[in-house]
Order: structure tokens, then sequence, then C-alpha cells
């Protein structure tokens, strides 16, 4: 089974895979406040191929996903373990937060005068701090 397609909006497309918004930003396709579009719409309205769009974001997927396949964390010990979610996730977060940051800005710019509660998440956001990367081998 396919795991995106074109007749997935944009939103909901970044929304299961965060990365996916590289390659919309990169072709110039909203995918915040534009990205109720269908994948196929919207690579419509930039003459883009909608499929060859979808296999760009199922490559990229490929490359973050299953990166674990195949390891039998209950034979790991503590330490493994901890450096993977480290290495694997947290530096996932310090590489798209930042990206984040704009997005999450404009939300509350544009929104927040009628959502008063985005103005707190934007606070929220800003003061998440991640510390560097602590390598836990002995």
């Amino acid at each position: 089974m396919e795991r995106f397609t074109t007749n997935q909006t944009v939103g909901e497309i970044v929304t299961l895979f965060p990365k996916a918004a590289d390659l919309f930003k990169a072709n110039r396709i909203d995918f915040c406040c534009g990205g109720n579009v269908s994948v196929k719409e919207a690579a419509e309205k930039r003459n883009l191929s909608a499929d060859e769009l979808v296999d760009a974001i199922c490559n990229l997927y490929g490359q973050y996903a299953g990166k674990a396949v195949g390891k039998t964390w209950n034979e790991a010990g503590y330490t493994e373990i901890a450096n993977h979610i480290q290495v694997t996730h947290h530096a996932f977060l310090r590489e798209e937060l930042p990206n984040l940051s704009p997005y999450v800005t404009k939300v509350m710019r544009v929104h927040g005068g009628n959502h008063p509660h985005l103005i707190e998440v934007h606070e929220l956001f800003n003061q998440v701090n991640y510390p560097p990367l602590i390598n836990l081998t002995v």
C-alpha cells in the first residue's frame, strides 16, 4: 500500500511526515494556510507532475522511516537506546524546529487576534530549548 497519494492534502502529508514540508517549500507549494488542497491540485498550480512529487515524498520518507528496521531493541543496552533516541529523534527536532519558527509566528500574527491560545502556543514554542547531543557511550 502506498504511504502517500496525490489525493491527500498537502497539509495532511506534512502532518504525517513533517520533512515533506522541505519538498513543498522547494516547489513553492503552501502547506500552511493553503495546505487544504490535494497534492494533485497543488502540483497543477505549479505545472508540476503530482506523481513525481509524491514519488519524491515517498523516497524522502524511505530515507527517514525504518532507519532502525530490523533492530531488536529488546536486546540493546540502555546506552545504545538512549544514543539512538538522541541521534534519531532529538537531532531531527533540532533540525526541524528552527524551520517551524516562522510558521508559528505567522499563524500567531494572522490568527492570534481571533484565537488567543495561538499567542500562548507561540510563546511556548519559543521557550523550547533542546540541549546539545550528549554521547552516552562509556
